[in-house]
């Protein structure tokens, strides 16, 4: 399944489950409230019902022998008392509780035949609504209670409220009322049904509501992740300058925006390591097809016998044989150090013999060319843990660099500090500096600020690579700065044991 199906699903069963819980909370909740309620509405009837007995038994003298329209009349009394607001009003046979409007007078009363009480007066007719089935529900039972008079005695299996109709502190009978047969029964049960319905409309607007934002969220959300897979798919087929743009309003969430952002860099690496690779490859053929090409037009000169066999001959082809190893190997050396850390070994050394030996092997050639070496040594520092031959190569290639590059009459200074478990090596030279920006530029493989200097002075283009290899492979860090002199400052920081090695 797609990811926008996924999500919508996901967001759908959400909203569902909570729609349920919810609702099923709500209908229990209404469910048990609701017969709280009418059970109290019950009790509140029955005792109205109680209290318009007894008022019609005090007024009869007593229970009659038939009571069955004894309890329809005090049912009419209680619903006529109900409709008209007023529990406490209007006893059955009492007198009307309003007068009647002028011009509607009542019909007067007949006289009751001798032996048996006057019929009950009545204001208005009884309403014969029984919202509550409240009439069904009544038995009347005789004063020890199990002994039903009248009304439906099948109720009497479902449990109830009683009350009980005194006469003078006399119990006379006892009032039961049934709960009734369901949570609810006419209105009440109309007012449960449209409270359901309700509830199940708004869970159907909920569930369409969240089908829509779900869909637009997931498409919201998709969108972005499928252009990031197609920018990776393009990046995987070789088209480095794929640049995938900010998703719009965020994309929905800020991992997609950082999505988009790492692709974006990770193409932009690949691009400049591509750049990088072919300019290697460019450079390294035309750093091998130049002693090549020597090595053949010295050969191709003693073959055709326009040169003599002799030993200046032999030593010119073997000081072209010396380049092109000295290039293969350095070559070699950084194809190392990129795969994995050049391996060392580690020593116990004395930096400052390291550095004296440095400056001896470089002075002929400095004196030579009208260059001037100053090295303010300290007398002392703490002896290191390096490798010896690797430490002399790297200091050998900065002093080569700044032979090669500082302007006659120029100067050399080599100075060093003991630091906290490291110790700061700085080799300073005078004009020309380097610009800002191609400052770290300088320790690119073939990297050169002025290519046409540097087949001249006989560089590779490889030796500051190479010393900043050896640097890290030691824990340390070489960087280039401005020099105060005016040129070229390159700043080697060693730690005194490097990790990985035994002390």
């Amino acid at each position: 399944m797609r990811l926008v199906h996924q999500l919508s699903l996901l967001f759908i069963a959400i909203a569902l489950a909570a729609v349920v819980a919810v609702a099923g909370l709500v209908v229990w909740n209404l469910r048990a409230g609701f017969s709280d309620y009418l059970q109290a509405q019950d009790g509140e009837h029955l005792t109205r019902l109680m209290e318009a007995a007894e008022r019609d038994v005090a007024r009869r003298g007593g229970l009659p022998q038939d009571l069955r329209p004894v309890l329809r009349e005090w049912l009419d009394a209680v619903r006529l008392s109900t409709a008209r607001g007023s529990p406490e009003e209007g006893p059955p046979g009492g007198p009307p509780d309003d007068r009647p409007p002028p011009g509607d007078r009542p019909p007067p009363e007949r006289a009751a035949p001798e032996g048996r009480p006057p019929p009950l007066r009545r204001d208005a007719p009884p309403p014969r609504r029984d919202p509550s089935n409240f009439g069904p529900r009544i038995v009347v039972l005789a004063p020890d209670g199990l002994t039903p008079l009248a009304g439906r005695r099948e109720t009497l299996d479902r449990p109830g409220q009683t009350r009980a109709v005194k006469l003078n502190g006399q119990t006379l009978a006892v009032l039961r009322l049934a709960e009734r047969a369901g949570p609810a029964e006419g209105v009440d049960a109309s007012f449960l049904r449209r409270q359901y319905t309700g509830l199940g409309l708004v869970a159907a607007g909920v569930l369409l509501i969240a089908l829509v934002l779900a869909r637009l969220l997931a498409v919201r959300w998709a969108r972005p992740l499928a252009e990031a897979q197609v920018a990776a798919r393009r990046i995987a087929a070789g088209e480095f300058g794929v640049r995938l743009p900010a998703p719009r309003d965020g994309g929905g969430a800020s991992e997609i925006a950082g999505l988009h952002a790492d692709i974006n860099g990770m193409a932009e690496a690949l691009q400049r390591l591509e750049t990088s690779r072919q300019r290697w490859i460019a450079e390294l053929s035309h750093e091998l097809r130049t002693p090549l090409a020597v090595l053949r037009g010295e050969v191709e000169a003693l073959v055709d016998g326009i040169r003599a066999m002799d030993a200046a001959a032999l030593g010119s082809l073997q000081e072209e044989i010396k380049r092109l190893s000295r290039l293969v190997d350095d070559f070699h050396l950084l194809a190392t150090s990129e795969l994995r850390s050049l391996p060392c070994e580690f020593e116990q050394v004395a930096p400052i013999a390291l550095l004296q030996a440095a400056i001896e092997r470089v002075a002929p050639r400095a004196k030579a060319r009208g260059l001037v070496i100053e090295a303010p040594l300290p007398q002392v520092l703490p002896a290191a843990h390096w490798d010896a031959v690797r430490v002399s190569q790297l200091l050998a290639n900065l002093l080569e660099n700044s032979l090669r590059y500082t302007e006659v009459p120029g100067l050399l200074q080599l100075s060093a500090r003991s630091l906290a478990g490291a110790i700061e090596i700085r080799l300073e030279d005078t004009p020309p500096g380097v610009p800002e920006a191609e400052l770290d530029r300088l320790f690119d493989p073939l990297y050169r600020v002025d290519p046409s200097r540097s087949r001249a002075f006989g560089g590779s283009g490889l030796g500051l690579a190479i010393a900043r290899a050896i640097a890290l492979a030691h824990g340390g860090r070489l960087h280039a700065e401005a020099s105060s002199l005016g040129g070229l400052a390159m700043v080697l920081t060693l730690p005194l044991k490097p990790e990985g090695s035994q002390a």
